[in-house]
């Protein structure tokens, strides 16, 4: 029964590792700091939505840039 558990074990932490290698080589460019500034956010305003990188908290211009690569590539 251990060695059952074992396997499962090692099954499960492969299959979350190449998730997380998945994760790891997301298409989507990120922003590097996350409170910007004024002209920072000027400028990320300035840009078309699909052309904007993606920030922590904001779920729907992110989601649209993922399904948009995902559908038509980079």
């Amino acid at each position: 029964m251990n060695l059952r558990k074992l396997r499962l074990s090692l099954l499960a932490l492969l299959a979350l590792s190449f998730c997380l290698i998945g994760a790891g080589q997301s298409s989507a460019a990120w922003f590097d700091v996350i409170v910007t500034t004024e002209a920072q956010r000027d400028a990320i305003r300035s840009q078309p939505l699909l052309h904007r990188p993606n920030r922590p908290g904001h779920f729907y211009g992110n989601t649209v840039r993922r399904v948009h690569h995902w559908r038509h590539g980079r």
